[in-house]
C-alpha cells in the first residue's frame, strides 16, 4: 500500500501548483486579460469623451425649427 507518512493530497495540490504558476497558458491567460481591462478602459473614456462633447455641442445639433 501507500506510506502513511505521505499525505496523497498534499503532494497532489503542490504538483498542481507548480504546473499551474509556470504553464505558459496561464501567462497568456493574464496577458489578454491585461489587455482586455485596457481596452475596456480606453473604451470607457472614449465614451465617456463622446457624450460630453454631445452635451456640449446640443445647442448646435438641435436647432430650433422656427427658422
Amino acid at each position: 500500500m501507500s506510506d502513511p507518512r505521505v499525505d496523497p493530497r498534499s503532494t497532489e495540490a503542490a504538483q498542481t501548483t507548480t504546473t499551474e504558476a509556470t504553464s505558459p497558458h496561464a501567462e497568456v491567460a493574464d496577458r489578454l486579460l491585461s489587455d482586455a481591462s485596457r481596452a475596456q478602459a480606453a473604451h470607457e473614456q472614449d465614451d465617456a469623451r463622446a457624450d460630453e462633447w454631445g452635451r456640449a455641442s446640443f445647442p448646435a445639433s438641435d436647432p430650433p425649427q422656427n427658422y
